[in-house]
């Protein structure tokens, strides 16, 4: 039985009604999608602001574009998503002075953040631990001070982790041992202070570790002898004593091992003789038999 007249009439008017709905719908939604990104934006503009009067940007060595009306992707050092979210931040040997902004933590698209070869002071601030996409943090060779933040250890995509060359003090906080997704861990060329943590044996993909020319004691953690990717392991010029662990016997990766400017006794476990280049000698030490 064909409908009648009416009867399609009121189904095409029906039907009218839905799709103008359904375009009203998608509408809207696109007006709040949009409404969010032009939110995270101005955030993420803010927070570049708020270092730019932090860190001295008058004075910077190239500040092409920053505080103007000009996307972010065109500020010198600046790059950003297909949404215009910052997504890496690269203002290394800059003239940059002065400290690290905590608003820096809004920016949680970030992957990569280069600071390194400034002159930026102060305590690098907790809120840097908000980046849980950052996998690159370089601010070696700075002159940051106070403690490591522990909340670092939330920075589980971090794969390279550079602070060497800054008077930062205290003692190696135990969550970094959270970044199993880190290759390099460099800390020399600080005042750190107190014991190795164990749980740095937790960074099974290190390749490199510095914790040189600080002032780190105690024995040197038998769990470092877990971290059997390392290549370059660099403990020298510390206040490390005991005898080495025979643990560290499992790196059989490595090809260049620093230990000497300690205190250390005893003598050098055997499977560390194949090592290309050591200092055993300037260590005193002598392998065992």
């Amino acid at each position: 039985m064909h409908p009648t007249w009416k009867e399609w009439h009121m189904r095409t008017g029906a039907i009218a009604l839905l799709s103008l709905g359904a375009i009203a719908a998608i509408t809207l939604a696109a007006i709040a999608c949009t409404n969010v990104f032009s939110e995270e934006t101005a955030a993420d503009r803010a927070a570049l602001v708020a270092l730019y009067n932090a860190a001295g940007g008058a004075n910077w060595a190239n500040n092409d574009n920053w505080l103007s009306e000009k996307p972010m992707a065109e500020w010198y050092g600046v790059t950003t998503n297909e949404n215009g979210r910052v997504t890496t931040l690269i203002l290394n040997d800059n003239l940059l002075s002065g400290g690290i902004p905590p608003e820096l933590g809004k920016l949680n698209k970030l992957t990569e953040l280069h600071l390194y070869n400034n002159g930026l002071s102060g305590e690098m601030p907790p809120e840097l631990g908000n980046l849980n996409k950052l996998t690159e943090l370089a601010l070696d060779n700075n002159q940051l001070s106070g403690e490591i933040p522990p909340e670092l250890g939330n920075l589980t995509n971090l794969i390279w982790l550079l602070l060497y060359g800054n008077p930062l003090s205290g003692e190696i906080p135990p969550e970094l041992g959270n970044l199993n997704k880190l290759t390099l861990l460099d800390l020399y060329n600080n005042q750190l202070s107190g014991e190795i943590p164990p749980e740095l044996g937790n960074l099974t993909k290190l390749t490199m570790l510095y914790l040189n020319e600080n002032q780190l004691n105690g024995e040197i953690p038998p769990e470092l002898g877990n971290l059997t990717n390392l290549i370059w392991l660099n403990l020298s010029k510390n206040r490390l004593s005991g005898e080495i662990p025979p643990e560290l016997g499992n790196l059989n990766k490595l090809e260049w091992l620093n230990l000497s400017g300690n205190g250390l006794t005893g003598c050098i476990p055997n499977a560390l003789q194949d090592v290309p280049i050591t200092d055993f000698a300037e260590a005193g030490l002598r392998f065992c038999r």
